[in-house]
């Protein structure tokens, strides 16, 4: 009898394949002192910080309260630098070795776990043990792509881990809102992912929610292939450059508040 798959399990494996492909592009350079276009990091730094992901989201499974209290663009980046200054390392084979360690202490933490355990994440946001294996996916699949495009090697992600990457990010949402582009803000907006994934982003008066599809009635229709859904929402491709490919469509009564929608956020 094959085992059931379960969302743990499939974001635990894809992981495990994405976080060997950023440790073997690290692994495989010269130095790691090259800068990544557009962020004040080079590639050692976006190294470390996956490094220190691992080991830190290992330690909340565990019940260590090492979690932010804010995830504010400016807080992060803050402490982002501060936990990247205890890891002075710059040698590619051994900043991809701590890589392998790091991801290792996360997977070896959640193993005996299942989809319905929660963890407390920033800000005091609860999430499901799934949810944290899918925000450590996620940050691999985009800081693999910054280090790829800083040192022109290319970088190609797989729509079905974008979209388990997304998943893990998914309760995070809330806690990284434009205060300047949200307040009194009442809208629904339906988001359908071309692999299948579907949910409801909802503001009334101001006031958030992430409902499950078809929950009410929306004003906009967001229809996205989950990779150029990652990369636009985080800042790393332009939602004209997605819209001219074809890779963002928006429909609904009100198909104009898609242009607004990545807006409403602000990414760490």
């Amino acid at each position: 009898m094959m085992a059931e798959t379960t969302m743990l399990n499939e974001v635990r494996t894809a992981l495990s394949v994405v976080s060997a492909r950023t440790a073997a592009l690290v692994e495989s350079l010269p130095d790691t002192a090259v800068p990544i276009p557009g962020s004040a990091w080079t590639v050692r730094e976006a190294a470390v910080h996956l490094v220190m992901k691992g080991f830190r989201y290992a330690g909340m499974v565990h019940g260590e309260r090492n979690q932010y209290p804010s995830l504010a663009p400016e807080d992060c980046a803050r402490l982002n630098d501060q936990l990247n200054a205890d890891i002075p390392e710059s040698d590619p084979g051994k900043l991809a070795a701590l890589m392998h360690e790091g991801t290792g202490r996360l997977l070896a933490a959640t193993a005996p776990c299942d989809d319905t355990q929660d963890v407390l994440f920033h800000s005091g946001n609860v999430m499901t043990i799934p949810h944290l294996v899918g925000t450590a996916l996620a940050e691999h699949l985009l800081h693999g792509y910054d280090m790829a495009v800083a040192v022109g090697q290319p970088w190609p992600i797989n729509p079905h881990q974008a979209a388990l990457g997304l998943f893990g990010y998914s309760p995070s949402y809330g806690l990284c809102l434009n205060p300047a582009t949200t307040a009194a803000h009442t809208a629904g907006y339906a988001i359908e992912l071309t692999t299948g994934e579907r949910f409801t982003i909802r503001f009334v008066d101001g006031q958030y929610s992430l409902e499950p599809p078809d929950s009410g009635p929306v004003d906009c229709t967001i229809a996205a292939d989950p990779v150029a859904f990652l990369l636009v929402g985080s800042g790393r491709m332009s939602q004209w450059a997605a819209i001219a490919l074809g890779l963002l469509e928006a429909g609904g009564d009100r198909p104009e508040l898609a242009l607004g929608f990545n807006n409403l956020f602000l990414f760490p």
